[in-house]
């Protein structure tokens, strides 16, 4: 079994750090976006008979840029668009605080999130960052994952304030499986429940 896992922005790969001791033992590639330095190492290549794992921008990053390379898709807190249920202005805004202030503003935004602390701002890549709200702002993936033929699981937290609850049941209506609160970081609050459905998601898969 294989997976390919996939951060969302303002992260890195080590979001799934605490996730990969409960794979039980299965190949695993990481994708790394270059939001933030210090992570695990990210590839560029998976088998296309992996099972994909998107966590919030993860997902949509899968939809638009590897859509159909996997055999079943796992949305943790994903979306297949941001721009669709969220103001302008919101990402506007911090579009202005990675310009001016990229630390505070990746602070904040972390702690939002329920991730206070995650990585030394002198790890943040401002482009990157920027570029990656370019991809909020303009990507539309709602037709690709309509177009899926594969499995979907969809995974979210009744707390998260960044992918609200309306947003997750809008997107993937009632084949949500919910925790009860996790914030906007499942995979680093939550990594056993995580992996747990993950697992199962991936053993009822077709061969």
């Amino acid at each position: 079994m294989h997976f390919v896992l996939v951060h969302g922005w303002g992260f890195h790969a080590g979001i799934f750090a605490d996730l990969f001791p409960h794979l039980q033992g299965a190949e695993v590639t990481l994708i790394d976006l270059g939001f933030v330095g210090g992570g695990p190492k990210g590839a560029s290549d998976w088998p296309d008979d992996a099972v994909a794992v998107g966590h919030s921008l993860g997902l949509l990053w899968l939809l638009e840029q590897a859509f159909g390379r996997y055999k079943g898709l796992v949305s943790i807190q994903g979306f297949d668009c941001f721009s669709c249920h969220v103001a302008p202005s919101r990402l506007a805004a911090l579009k202005r605080g990675i310009e001016r202030e990229p630390g505070g503003t990746l602070k904040a935004f972390w702690r939002s999130c329920g991730a206070a602390g995650f990585a030394l701002p002198e790890a943040l890549n401002a482009k990157r960052l920027d570029e990656g709200l370019d991809w909020l702002m303009t990507w539309d993936a709602r037709k690709a994952r309509e177009a899926l033929t594969c499995p979907v699981l969809a995974l979210a937290s009744r707390d998260d304030v960044i992918v609200p609850p309306s947003m997750s049941e809008a997107i993937w209506g009632e084949e949500i499986v919910w925790s009860p609160d996790g914030g906007h970081v499942l995979p680093l609050r939550h990594p056993e429940w995580c992996a747990r459905h993950v697992l199962e998601f991936a053993h009822a898969l077709p061969s």
